[in-house]
């Protein structure tokens, strides 16, 4: 599984992320939300991100990308949000990820569009 993580992941989540062994790239520092976009549908990366503006489906319409894991936990603890991603990978393929919005919570995920 490829992934993208915006640079408000923090590097510890990516760091467990890569000892799982998933190819996890980190955007560019001062990226801004069009350039990420752009780097992960380039190289095919699922989008990591806090970032609010990428679970807007008017601004970024999961159709068009590999897969957009919107992180919407408060507060980001790192074991949490790694305990929460780690859950999803586990339950959803690298290719069911293609085109969707994933919104990440506590207790669970919620998929945009529902199949």
């Amino acid at each position: 599984m490829k992934i993208l993580a915006d640079e408000n992941i923090p590097l510890k989540i990516i760091e467990l992320l890569e000892r799982d062994k998933f190819d996890v790239k980190r955007a560019i520092k001062g990226s801004n939300d069009n350039e990420i976009a752009d780097v992960a549908n380039s190289e095919n990366r699922i989008i990591i991100t806090f970032d609010r503006d990428f679970g807007n489906i008017l601004l970024f319409p999961p159709e068009q990308y590999s897969g957009i894991v919107f992180v919407r936990i408060r507060p980001p603890l790192i074991n949490t949000v790694f305990s929460a991603l780690s859950h999803l990978f586990r339950l959803v393929k690298s290719e069911e990820f293609k085109g969707k919005l994933f919104v990440l919570s506590v207790h669970g995920f919620r998929v945009y569009p529902k199949d």
